[in-house]
């Protein structure tokens, strides 16, 4: 076992006993209730410092893509293809807008968006809404840029933060695109892994939510509204990457209907921070 495996085991260990912890101050009833969703941590910002904020205070998506690059093009593995015209701009928030067009050989288009900086590790955190019909995927994501494995900067992968489907679902997952392999059908697999989450009664379309993510180099823990619901080691996420946002066409999210003509993921911020404190 190296060292990183060691520092990793000791932070598990004792985050189990503050969870022991705290169940047992539920069921004496001290506790008189929990997160909906089982999470007993919370982001505390004191302990990071900001380092990276986009407020979306533009005149023009112009001026946004001077800090963002968009997707122009047609895609094979969702419903949409995706375009700088279906970003706007106004009252500091920016829309990733759904329209039914022909456009790029497929029948929507929606948009997609990419930071020109790149990040390694801090707190990540975007607050946005859903566009407000099922079939929609709202996803903001972290992923390398390069299409192939580079040994100078690790393996390709890809971080969901959330990958949202209306109204109450959040879809977290954390891929490998380095090790692809064949299986005995001929088709090729990677490693990855999925969490879903349903929130009972709530309607992300409605409000608008915070969705986090704290990455070190040791551990990727996801957040909704500064609570956690996701815990994991992280072992081959360590490059550089830039910060995404898109919005996407997909029937495993729900029905594909006319109604999503003119829906939009709303965004208000995105913010990066360092830690300060250990």
């Amino acid at each position: 076992m190296d060292n990183l495996d060691i520092k990793y085991e000791l932070e598990i260990k004792a985050i189990n006993m503050r969870t022991f912890f705290l169940l047992g101050l539920f069921y004496m009833g001290i506790v008189p209730s929990l997160y909906t969703q089982n999470s007993f941590n919370t982001v505390d910002i004191k302990d990071w410092k900001l380092v990276w904020i986009d407020d979306f205070n533009y005149e023009s998506r112009n001026e946004l893509l001077k800090v963002w690059e968009s997707q122009n093009g047609s895609n094979t593995h969702i419903l949409s293809s995706r375009w700088q015209e279906n970003i706007e701009v106004g009252n500091g928030m920016v829309r990733l807008v759904n329209k039914k067009e022909l456009r790029g050989g497929q029948e929507w288009t929606s948009g997609s968006m990419w930071t020109r900086n790149d990040f390694k590790y801090g707190y990540f955190e975007c607050r946005y809404r859903y566009a407000s019909q099922p079939g929609t995927n709202n996803s903001f994501w972290l992923m390398t840029r390069s299409s192939a494995p580079n040994p100078a900067t690790g393996k390709r992968f890809e971080i969901d933060i959330n990958e949202g489907h209306y109204p109450s679902e959040v879809n977290t997952n954390i891929h490998n695109w380095s090790d692809i392999t064949d299986t005995p059908e001929g088709k090729k697999k990677h490693p990855d892994s999925h969490k879903s989450l349903q929130f009972d009664q709530m309607d992300f379309s409605k409000d608008f939510h915070v969705f986090g993510l704290e990455w070190t180099e040791l551990e990727l823990i996801f957040y909704v509204d500064g609570k956690e619901i996701r815990r994991e080691r992280n072992d081959f996420c360590q490059s550089p990457v830039p910060i995404l946002l898109s919005l996407a066409i997909i029937s495993w999210s729900g029905e594909v209907t006319d109604k999503i003509d003119g829906t939009y993921m709303e965004i208000d911020y995105v913010k990066v921070y360092e830690r300060v404190r250990p």
